[in-house]
């Protein structure tokens, strides 16, 4: 999108439709402004943390004053830019549950890492509002990595609602979205929230295998497949390990199980179309990867992080399950 026009920070409604316009140019579903403060979902994340619900993950635990208050990594913040990218792969992706043979990795982590893809989109958008205003405006880029309750600032910016999951709902493509924010040194017009469309609907905390989600729109994250594939650093709890099935990475159970995926349509993002490799992995085969082979697959993939031994013993609970399915 070239724009040759210089906006004026004074000029609040331009300076707001042109982060937009550019920010959906990029491939972004949503582009919403929020307000800096998340007081509610500020106030639940701190109660979050009182029950333990974080599990080995400390880091959350660290300063949370801090990850509640913007203001606290950007003093100069005044407003905050949401952003959301379909990651959708398909229905046909499920089928892969169905077949204890495979391992079955969640649909956001089928191709490249989203925080790499998410960013470079984050940096260009931001550069681009550079040039509009000749670098009167600043910002700092988070996806998923800093201090910033991205899912709180996703509600408050109209992106969607936080469903019972504790995900981001949209009423026009479901919870396969991801996330990212730029807290903005800049005013400009905020988006209203959208109303809670869950209702009485339950069927995203029965579909879990685990019984993660304790209460509707809180997860223990002990008890979630997707913390016990990809943060917990130990062994996998005996009494769970029959539930993972044949995960081997995350778990999207909640999400293929709510009704308003039934909208969403397939991702049109290139970096997340499907890797062939990736969709239907034999069991026997992810053996026998080994470290080298595991990182030249995974190289630019979430799954790296968590390193070869982590991934074998993922895929030996699931190859454990294997065997117990066929014996029955």
């Amino acid at each position: 999108m070239e724009i040759s026009l210089e906006i004026r920070l004074t000029d609040i409604k331009s300076l707001t439709r042109y982060f937009k316009d550019i920010g959906i140019s990029l491939g972004f579903q949503h582009v919403g402004i929020a307000p800096p403060d998340v007081s509610l979902w500020g106030s639940r994340f701190q109660e979050w943390l009182k029950n333990g619900f974080e599990g080995e993950m400390k880091f959350l635990a660290m300063d949370p004053q801090k990850r509640s208050n913007p203001f606290s990594v950007f003093p100069q913040v005044k407003s905050i830019v949401v952003v959301s990218i379909n990651y959708y792969p398909g229905e046909y992706h499920r089928e892969c549950l169905e077949d204890p043979r495979t391992g079955y990795i969640a649909n956001y982590a089928l191709n490249e890492d989203y925080h790499y893809v998410i960013r470079s989109k984050l940096e260009e958008l931001l550069k681009s509002i550079k040039t509009l205003t000749g670098s009167q405006v600043d910002g700092k880029i988070y996806v998923d990595t800093g201090p910033v309750l991205e899912k709180a600032f996703a509600a408050r910016a109209g992106v969607g609602w936080m469903g019972k999951n504790s995900l981001i709902i949209s009423p026009d493509t479901g919870s396969w979205l991801l996330l990212g924010v730029i807290l903005l040194d800049a005013e400009l017009e905020f988006d209203e929230p959208l109303k809670d469309r869950c209702g009485e609907c339950t069927q995203c905390i029965e579909a879990c295998p685990t019984r993660a989600i304790v209460a509707p729109y809180v997860v223990d994250a002990r008890r979630c497949i997707s913390y016990l594939l990809g943060e917990l650093k130990g062994a996998i709890p005996e009494e769970m390990k029959s539930l993972i099935g044949n995960r081997i990475f995350g778990c999207d159970d909640c999400q293929w199980a709510c009704p308003w995926n039934n909208i969403a349509r397939v991702s049109t993002e290139i970096s997340f179309i499907p890797r062939k490799e990736l969709t239907s992995p034999l069991l026997v085969d992810l053996m026998e990867m080994g470290n080298d082979n595991f990182r030249k697959v995974f190289h630019d993939n979430p799954v790296v992080r968590i390193k070869w031994e982590r991934f074998l013993r993922n895929i030996a609970v699931a190859v454990g399950n294997q065997e117990i399915k066929y014996r029955s």
